[in-house]
């Protein structure tokens, strides 16, 4: 397939408005939007795109939450692409507990070449880019045969509603991007700005969350010595699925990556009546899993751990019960859009990006299982372009401007590389 040059891609790299896009990258952290409360960031970014030329549209996914959308419009019917990100935020920066960092808090500031604030690494950064790509490219006034879509969605923090946490603030887990692409939300080809640090994710692991309850008598203290205690008893659980899960994330690795559980929350008990044994013990689970492996046959794999334990414990029985299921999902590196994603971006830099896997999960799930052929590429994450080693995770968020700088150019390289040819091209 012939891209053109690299050349003649540098001239609408010139329409990039660097300080713009970090202007509008910082606008985008200081709104808060964890999940649930998008819509003041949905509304700023519809704002944002009608003032720079687009005709975007607000897309209610549930009252007050709403995907924006827009179009640059091709001129025939060339190949389309679609940019793909979530507005909402790991976390909404008030959570108790959560490290005294400036850098995990709603609030952009600027030092020495990087942008910090919640949000900007996990994946306002990218979303920035894609409007500053889209912007260059309808500046340069260069004709494109096909679309580019724009889709910054809610909800796809990795979270769910569960027991007592119900609400618009626990439906995350793709919530938005599942609601737009079943609602008109197609195209040949997409690019979900996840924080890759410029390496091409073709594939990642899904995940399976699990809830596995003990109940009990609720004696008294005074008695307790001769009643089993759910707590005691949910430690044998937990030493069970530990063991456990050392032989499966080495036996379930996805390309070298390890498919982890975590033991994730636990409850027990009534804590304003500590003068009773919990009459109930629940812990919940997190396990990951390949795109090539059922959910079923992970959930088989729990319930036979808790039968043995069952068995070599007396008085315990736990019910386990499937809470949430998001599944992995794997585009061929050879694809078409692997291949012109690496295309582009060896437009910018000169080489092939590295290509790696990743243990999180991201909307691409979504699409790819509804025939919109998708990967990962983004600007935030670890350095691997630069021998620049500042990058810090415990530092909270934050991201090189050199980077999204970077990674925008290779957008606009991948607006030209996609939309200036036929639909047949990209077809599988």
């Amino acid at each position: 397939m012939d891209y053109g040059t690299s050349e003649s891609h540098s001239k609408v790299w010139s329409f990039i408005d660097k300080e713009k896009m970090v202007s509008l990258a910082k606008d985008l952290v200081n709104i808060p939007s964890a999940t649930g409360e998008e819509e003041e960031c949905s509304l700023y970014l519809n704002d944002y795109l009608y003032k720079i030329g687009f005709d975007p549209f607000l897309q209610e996914v549930e009252p007050r939450r709403s995907n924006c959308i827009a179009t640059l419009r091709g001129k025939g019917k060339g190949a389309s692409l679609l940019f793909n990100g979530h507005m909402d935020t790991s976390y909404s920066g008030k959570e108790q507990f959560l490290p005294k960092v400036k850098a995990f808090q709603p609030k952009a500031y600027e030092e020495d070449g990087w942008i910090y604030g919640l949000g900007i690494y996990n994946m306002k950064g990218a979303l920035a880019c894609y409007i500053a790509a889209m912007e260059a490219v309808k500046k340069s006034e260069v004709e494109l045969r096909g679309d580019v879509k724009f889709a910054a969605v809610v909800g796809e923090i990795e979270r769910g509603p569960v027991d007592k946490y119900q609400g618009s603030s626990f439906r995350g887990g793709g919530f938005g991007t599942s609601y737009y692409v079943t609602h008109g939300g197609i195209a040949d080809v997409a690019v979900i700005g996840e924080p890759t640090g410029l390496s091409l994710l073709p594939g990642h692991l899904g995940y399976m969350w699990s809830k596995i309850t003990l109940t009990g008598p609720p004696s008294h203290t005074s008695y307790s010595h001769d009643y089993p205690n759910t707590i005691s008893q949910m430690t044998k659980i937990i030493t069970a699925l530990e063991s456990w899960g050392k032989d499966y994330r080495e036996r379930r690795k996805y390309k070298g990556y390890p498919a982890n559980l975590n033991l994730s929350a636990i409850e027990g008990g009534w804590p304003y009546r500590c003068s009773r044994t919990p009459v109930f013990c629940t812990l919940y689970i997190d396990t990951r899993v390949p795109p090539n492996v059922s959910m079923m046959e992970v959930k088989s794999e729990i319930a036979e751990v808790l039968e043995q334990v069952s068995k070599d414990v007396d008085g315990i029985n736990p019910h386990l019960e499937t809470i949430m299921t998001v599944p992995g999902t794997e585009i061929d590196v050879e694809s078409p859009v692997s291949k012109v994603v690496m295309k582009s971006h060896e437009d910018v830099f000169g080489e092939k990006p590295e290509v790696i896997s990743e243990a999180y999960i991201s909307d691409a799930t979504y699409l790819n299982r509804f025939g919109v052929p998708t990967v990962n590429y983004g600007p935030a994450g670890r350095l691997r372009t630069t021998s620049d080693s500042r990058w810090d995770p415990n530092a909270g968020e934050h991201v090189s401007i050199q980077d999204l700088y970077d990674c925008t150019r290779v957008y606009v390289s991948l607006i030209l590389n996609v939309c200036s040819k036929e639909r047949e091209d990209f077809v599988l």
